[in-house]
């Protein structure tokens, strides 16, 4: 028994020791901005940024702290991270900003709300993106990207500049293994808007894990994420089924290797997939390879096409080619 309470007491300081640690900031009661916070030498890894209802810019996130929206804040400016434009929150990489987490802020027509360039641990959560180009991306960058937690977002009204119309994406380009990431109860919707000098030749997917090798790169290795619970129902201006021309096509869940070669080793492999709804999606499931769904786990996902789609041309066509997607580095 005493050693019971000895055990008990010890765990009660240490919880306390970690707790008294942590600061709340408030945004912009003690700092004028986002950024201001997250600079000053006073706000420590672990610490809590409250950012109070309102229009506020993003920021460069370089310390593992806590980004709460108190109320309802919309982003509405934030860094330039290249010709594509803003982020809402940027992650600089080299591990920057790994541990942090982003809740509860609205992003309305800021092209990159959740931008990566390389960092662990990271979670965004119950935000709201309209009108943007990709709205959570998780570049690995080499030796990041693991374990990120992706949940309970809601997506309106993706967009397309010659690349982008994404939703979520987990990959990696230089050769890094991305793994242990959560994808999980996000809400993706809408009608696809292309760009009035959209290029084209390309699909948009509402979540892809991407081992990207374009233009010479070393791609990655994604294994051992989980995409569960999401609801994605995306429409193109044209149908993919009825053959018509398109521009940019779309699909609920992508698995792309952009070398799109059977003869090469299977890199994104162990993956699970459960319980999305992409009913009414025309193609729930888009892969490149063809061969990924056997070295991948789908389990009680629901599909169904929809009502207007003849079932004649969905026997016919029943898993159409597409071009893979064109994300925004």
């Amino acid at each position: 028994m005493r050693l019971w309470r000895l055990m008990v007491t010890v765990v009660g300081v240490l919880l306390l020791a970690g707790s008294a640690g942590a600061a709340d900031w408030r945004v912009p009661g003690d700092f004028p901005t986002i950024q201001q916070a997250i600079d000053s030498a006073s706000v420590q890894d672990g610490d809590a940024i409250l950012v109070d209802p309102g229009e506020h810019a993003g920021a460069t996130v370089t310390k593992a702290v806590a980004i709460r929206a108190r109320g309802t804040v919309q982003i509405v400016d934030g860094p330039v991270t290249g010709p594509f434009g803003k982020a809402g929150f940027f992650f600089p990489g080299g591990g920057q900003g790994s541990g942090a987490s982003i809740t509860g802020f609205t992003f309305d027509r800021i092209p990159l709300p959740i931008f990566s360039r390389g960092a662990n641990d990271v979670t965004v959560s119950e935000n709201a993106m309209t009108f943007f180009l990709q709205g959570v991306s998780n570049w690995g960058y080499g030796s990041w990207g693991n374990r990120w937690e992706i949940s309970d977002n809601t997506m309106q009204q993706l967009m397309t500049d010659c690349g982008g119309g994404i939703g979520v994406l987990v990959g990696d380009f230089e050769g890094g293994t991305v793994s242990g990431n959560l994808v999980a109860r996000n809400s993706i919707r809408g009608v696809l808007r292309l760009a009035d000098d959209e290029c084209g030749g390309y699909n948009a997917p509402g979540i892809v894990l991407y081992a990207d090798f374009r233009g010479g790169a070393t791609g990655a290795v994604i294994q051992g994420n989980l995409v569960t619970k999401n609801r994605v129902i995306l429409k193109a201006k044209t149908s993919v089924l009825r053959g018509d021309p398109w521009l940019v096509t779309v699909s609920g869940i992508e698995l792309s290797d952009t070398r799109d070669d059977l003869m090469n080793p299977l890199v994104i492999t162990g993956n699970v997939f459960t319980y999305n709804n992409l009913r009414g999606m025309e193609v729930p499931f888009s892969f490149t390879p063809d061969n990924l769904p056997g070295v991948n786990t789908f389990e009680n996902n629901y599909e169904a096409p929809p009502s207007r789609t003849p079932t004649l041309l969905l026997r016919e066509a029943r898993t159409p080619k597409l071009p893979g997607p064109s994300p925004i580095r």
